[in-house]
C-alpha cells in the first residue's frame, strides 16, 4: 500500500493578487490558471491516496493595510490600542476574509472539499516570528482532523493577536514551517509571479546572463545573496521571507522538499501532483 502523503501549497499574494493595487485580485486567467492547477493536483493527490494543505498569502488584501496602520509592530500590551490600531486590525481581517472567501469559493465550485481556517482563531503569537511551535498546536490538531475527515484545509497570512506585540501580522510562510514541525509533511511548494529564486529582482533584470535562474540553493547560503521586489508593499518579507522559512524547514528535516515555482506553469503542476524533481 503507498504511504499517505501530505503536501503544502502556498499560493503567494503575488500570484492570487494584483499586489501593487488594494484589495486588487490578479487578473483573471492568472487566478483561474492557477485555481485549475491546485484542482487538478488535489484530484491527482487524493486519487493517489495523499493529501492536500493550502497556505494562501494575503497579497494586496493585506499588505498595504498592515503599513496604513503599522499593524506589524503592533500596539505593544503595555499601551492600549488607540482608535486607530482598532480600525485597522477590524479593516485588515475584513479584507483579509473576503480574499479567503474568493479563494474558496472558487475552489468549491471546482468541486475540491476545501474548508477555510482563519489563524486568529487558532493561535496568539508571542513576539510573532519568535512563537514557540508548541502555540501552534491547536492549529496543527485541527489542520489534521480536518485531513482525516478528507477535506482540504485553507489557511492564509493573518492579523492575529499577539502576547507582546498586541497585535502582528503572522505570515503564512512561517505558518508553513510550524505545520511542517507538527504534521508529517513531504513537499512544501511556494507558488508565485516568478519562475523561482534569482540573484535580484528578474521583473527589472530579466537576462538570463546577468541575473540567471538559480535552480538549487543549498541551507547554510546566506539570504543576503538573493535581492526580493521592492517595488510592492510586501511587509512579511517577499522572497527573501520564503527563502528563509524554506531553509528552516529543509534544516529541520531535509526529507522535506521545498520549490518556489510561477503560476501556471508545468513546474508548479508538476511539484503539485508529487513528481520528481528534475524530471
Amino acid at each position: 500500500m503507498t504511504q499517505k502523503k501530505v503536501i503544502i501549497v502556498k499560493l503567494g499574494g503575488a500570484a492570487i493578487t494584483e499586489k501593487r493595487g488594494v484589495c486588487q485580485l490578479s487578473n483573471p486567467q492568472q487566478l483561474e490558471e492557477t485555481l485549475d492547477q491546485v484542482e487538478t493536483a488535489y484530484w491527482h493527490l487524493t486519487k493517489s491516496g495523499h493529501q492536500l494543505i493550502l497556505i494562501h498569502g494575503a497579497g494586496s488584501f493585506g499588505h498595504p493595510q498592515a503599513k496604513q496602520y503599522n499593524l506589524k509592530p503592533g500596539w505593544t500590551t503595555t499601551t492600549p490600542p488607540t482608535p486607530h490600531y482598532l480600525k485597522g486590525f477590524s479593516h485588515i481581517r475584513h479584507c483579509l476574509q473576503s480574499l479567503s472567501q474568493h479563494i474558496c469559493s472558487s475552489l468549491e465550485s471546482r468541486n475540491v472539499p476545501v474548508l477555510a481556517m482563519s489563524p486568529l482563531d487558532y493561535i496568539q503569537t508571542q513576539d510573532c516570528e519568535q512563537t514557540s511551535t508548541e502555540l501552534f498546536q491547536p492549529m496543527a490538531a485541527r489542520v489534521r482532523q480536518y485531513l482525516d475527515l478528507g477535506f482540504v484545509p485553507v489557511l492564509h497570512g493573518d492579523a492575529i493577536l499577539d502576547g507582546i506585540r498586541g497585535c502582528t501580522i503572522l505570515s503564512g510562510d512561517i505558518i508553513m514551517y510550524q505545520l511542517t514541525q507538527l504534521l508529517t509533511v513531504t513537499r512544501c511548494i511556494f507558488i508565485t509571479d516568478v519562475c523561482g529564486i534569482y540573484k535580484s529582482d528578474p521583473k527589472q533584470d530579466n537576462s538570463s546572463t546577468s541575473n540567471p535562474l538559480i535552480r538549487e540553493i543549498l541551507a547554510q547560503e546566506e539570504k543576503e545573496q538573493i535581492q526580493s521586489n521592492g517595488s510592492t508593499i510586501d511587509v512579511t518579507g517577499g522572497m527573501g521571507g520564503k527563502i528563509k522559512w524554506a531553509k528552516k524547514i529543509v534544516l529541520s528535516d531535509n526529507k522535506i522538499d521545498c520549490i518556489i515555482c510561477k503560476w501556471g506553469s508545468k513546474e508548479a503542476l508538476d511539484m503539485m501532483c508529487l513528481e520528481p524533481i528534475g524530471k
